[in-house]
């Protein structure tokens, strides 16, 4: 992406790229390190940049419960570790007869969803689309502008990270690093949820079925008052369930060639319409979704006379987001592109520990290994130098997984009333859910690591 930048910068913006200026301000609670001539630097607290993240449902309306999937899915939140660069359209219908697809099936030519998901981004020109709402491309002038860009990469003129300059009336901002590091780490989940029903009641399914406004606002803030005919009565007679997801991890194709062919062919700008390339990026098949693999996972729900007071739709909610999270977890273990970096949120050097707010929604246990990292932009792009290791602190991991407090507070009530309780057995090691963050011993690096520097997840045994 060298060439990419310096041509930006260089020969669209004529400004002086990141790395030949000098005495650039550091932006407030960052951190600077000189190491062999080089400028290593922590990212802002709040201020790193993220995946981002367009998730889909694999649809099967005729199954079980199916409408009540749609329902709760059209409600999750994107994981606060993720951009959110959803598109209008956020489900499609399985090709499928049968809605379970066989272990040794998934992933293949042979996997139904496999091949409902490649029509679907046919379809639906998914890839053109996640590139359009990167650079907000107008659709009736195809006009297209860096603003996003700018807004995700957390620079600001001020820092001098970023140089905005009218060339020949081109008038775009330009990041050194952006593509890469950005639009580079955009991917697409397509989530297939099914229903394991655990009740002996359950064959009294109905098949008129409604959701109201409160059935899952108090969890995830959301208001839900026009969702309606999803969730009904005979959800109701379900004696406890659990529910399982394969989730498919896509990842939009960028690279050196994609961007110079955009900036070169297809760029329109706002003030110098240009129809031929407006037609040209409408016509192109520059832009290509590709296949990274896919995880399984499960999740349930917590069961007694108490918890049974809390309505199903509910239940539903946090067994279908803790699913979709454990299938997360599993697809960044698996594969290094998806992995997620977060920043450290305290730093105690007497005691050699950092506060990191992650907990079990993302996979930390006893066993986990995370590498520190600062940013290394001394070549001219954005680099990550290893400068530390953490291992989480056994007691005091946060339980942060969706809908846990509320759990933990009708677990005591359940408790207390000497009622018997079924917990969710979901192999995850155990959480405080008071905690606002966990801790982590510095294992390496003590005395180098600061607030903001950015951890990632690098070992599981």
């Amino acid at each position: 992406m060298k060439k990419f930048n310096l041509m930006l910068l260089a020969v669209v913006c004529g400004v002086t790229p990141l790395f030949a200026q000098e005495n650039v301000e550091s932006t407030p609670a960052a951190t600077e390190v000189q190491e062999e001539g080089k400028v290593l630097k922590s990212e802002n607290i709040e201020n790193y940049r993220r995946s981002s993240l367009y998730s889909v449902l694999v649809k099967h309306s005729d199954a079980k419960y199916g409408e009540v999937i749609d329902s709760v899915f059209m409600v999750m939140p994107t994981p606060d570790k993720f951009n959110n660069h959803d598109l209008a359209v956020k489900s499609f219908e399985s090709s499928a007869k049968n809605k379970k697809v066989p272990e040794k099936k998934r992933g293949t030519d042979k996997d139904p969803n496999v091949e409902s998901t490649a029509q679907f981004i046919q379809e639906n020109d998914v890839a053109r689309a996640l590139v359009s709402k990167w650079f907000n491309r107008d659709a009736a002038t195809g006009a297209l502008d860096m603003e996003l860009i700018k807004e995700r990469a957390y620079y600001d003129a001020s820092a001098s990270a970023i140089q905005e300059a009218d060339a020949s009336g081109a008038g775009r901002a330009v990041l050194v690093d952006a593509g890469p590091d950005l639009i580079g780490k955009t991917f697409m989940l397509v989530n297939d949820i099914t229903f394991v029903d655990k009740g002996e009641q359950s064959a009294k399914a109905a098949t008129g079925v409604k959701i109201f406004g409160a059935i899952a606002g108090a969890l995830i803030g959301a208001d839900l008052s026009g969702i309606t005919d999803t969730v009904g009565d005979a959800v109701n007679e379900i004696d406890g369930f659990k529910v399982n997801v394969i989730t498919y991890l896509y990842r939009l194709k960028w690279n050196e060639e994609v961007a110079n062919t955009l900036y070169e062919s297809y760029w329109v700008d706002a003030s110098a319409p240009d129809a031929e390339k407006k037609a040209a990026y409408e016509q192109s098949d520059l832009f290509q979704m590709e296949y990274v693999g896919h995880s399984f996972a499960s999740g349930g729900v917590t069961t007694s006379k108490t918890f049974s007071k809390k309505s199903h739709g509910e239940q539903m909610a946090v067994a279908c987001t803790r699913a979709i999270d454990k299938a997360i977890v599993n697809l960044q273990r698996a594969y290094d592109e998806f992995k997620v970096n977060t920043p450290i949120f305290a730093v105690n050097q007497d005691t050699k520990q950092v506060e990191v707010k992650i907990g079990l929604k993302e996979g930390v246990n006893s066993k986990s290994r995370y590498e520190v990292l600062m940013v290394d932009e001394s070549k001219g792009y954005r680099e990550y130098k290893r400068v530390g290791m953490l291992k989480p602190v056994a007691d005091k991991i946060w339980d942060n997984r969706f809908g846990a407090l509320e759990e933990a507070e009708m677990l005591k009530q359940a408790e207390a009333a000497g009622e018997k309780v079924k917990k969710e057995a979901d192999g995850e090691e155990s959480g405080n859910v008071y905690l606002t963050s966990t801790t982590f011993d510095i294992i390496e690096g003590a005395g180098n690591i600061y607030e903001g520097m950015l951890i990632r997840e690098v070992r599981i045994n």
